[in-house]
């Protein structure tokens, strides 16, 4: 993730919708990649489009509509279902999902993915964003579960809730659960199919990851009936649980690299990366930044920002994630030997 700059020089960060210098309202063109300034009637003075109708309506998406005649911008059109906006925490836990949501959106066209929703194809991505009775009574839901089916992804929206995740987190042993790692693990169902899509990736897939056709049900059912122990061959204990799920898990943490690198290297620091680098230089500079990140956590007292291990099983997975978003990639040695990385 990059910074932006407004017309007056002052920098301006992903989120913003006004400049706190100039006080100048800006938005964000996922098409030309830039924020725009926006004059009065809500039009960019660049004709790309206007502000997206969630964010003049409801203040929770700083983005430009990139089609005339639309509404909605790139992001925002991917929605199938919203929370209540009538209830004032529904409406602060939407604008949290939202956020979460464009960043991904934003890293996945920077990776030259393609992003299109139902109304496009029927093969399109789509957000839903629902809760159920464990917050709210008076939904019809008893239990929704943050999840992949045909082009959805299901977001539970009490994830939004900072204290609720953090119970979750610590109830399920997970080291890491955050609204942006939902995200880019749930994306990575989708891309999957997108991708592992001939005979040669889905036979590399297997030798890697295992038989993603053995039952998905039966598969998680053994897992959460009895949590197995944590193989630290595997990203997280999660991945153990079904071949697509550790996919996603890896799908998930080189997401995770590339956007944290680009951040790094735009802001100077030596151990920033750009998306295509060779997967040797992107692991090397990782660990460096990893460790420095949770040295910085620890001298303020937190807990580690990265508290994985990356194994030589996961470093082959993550070269063939690499290998598939950058087909010039060579063969990584680093992947090849085995090597564990912090």
């Amino acid at each position: 993730m990059i910074d932006f700059q407004c017309e007056c020089g002052q920098k301006l960060f992903f989120e913003n919708t006004a400049c706190l210098r100039c006080g100048s309202r800006v938005a964000y063109d996922p098409v030309q990649r830039r924020m725009l300034p926006l004059t009065p009637g809500a039009v960019p003075r660049n004709p790309s489009g206007t502000l997206c109708r969630n964010g003049m309506d409801h203040g929770v998406c700083n983005w430009t509509v990139s089609e005339p005649g639309e509404d909605w911008c790139l992001s925002c059109r991917l929605n199938q279902t919203i929370p209540n906006l009538n209830d004032a925490d529904r409406l602060h836990w939407w604008k949290q999902l939202e956020y979460a949501k464009r960043r991904l959106i934003y890293g996945l066209l920077q990776l030259g993915l393609p992003v299109a929703g139902k109304r496009e194809s029927a093969a399109g991505l789509a957000f839903r964003f629902i809760e159920d009775r464990r917050s709210n009574p008076d939904v019809r839901e008893e239990q929704v579960y943050t999840g992949y089916a045909d082009g959805v992804v299901t977001i539970n929206v009490a994830e939004a809730d900072i204290v609720r995740r953090e119970i979750e987190r610590r109830h399920s042993g997970e080291q890491y659960r955050t609204l942006l790692g939902h995200f880019r693990h749930e994306s990575g169902h989708y891309y999957f199919e997108l991708l592992v899509n001939s005979d040669t990736r889905r036979e590399r897939f297997r030798s890697l990851f295992g038989d993603e056709r053995q039952d998905y049900g039966e598969a998680l059912e053994r897992y959460y009936a009895a949590p197995p122990a944590r193989d630290p061959e595997y990203i997280s204990a999660y991945a153990q649980s079904h071949p697509v799920e550790d996919w996603a898990e890896v799908w998930a943490h080189y997401l995770h690299m590339s956007d944290t690198l680009e951040t790094a290297g735009f802001h100077g620091l030596p151990q920033g990366a750009g998306h295509f680098d060779s997967l040797d230089d992107l692991l090397r500079k990782w660990s460096q930044l990893t460790m420095l990140l949770n040295s910085l956590n620890r001298s303020m007292g937190l807990e580690d920002a990265y508290p994985f291990v990356l194994a030589g099983a996961t470093l082959r997975k993550l070269h063939f994630v690499h290998e598939l978003l950058c087909p010039s990639s060579r063969p990584s040695s680093v992947a090849a030997s085995g090597e564990r990385r912090s």
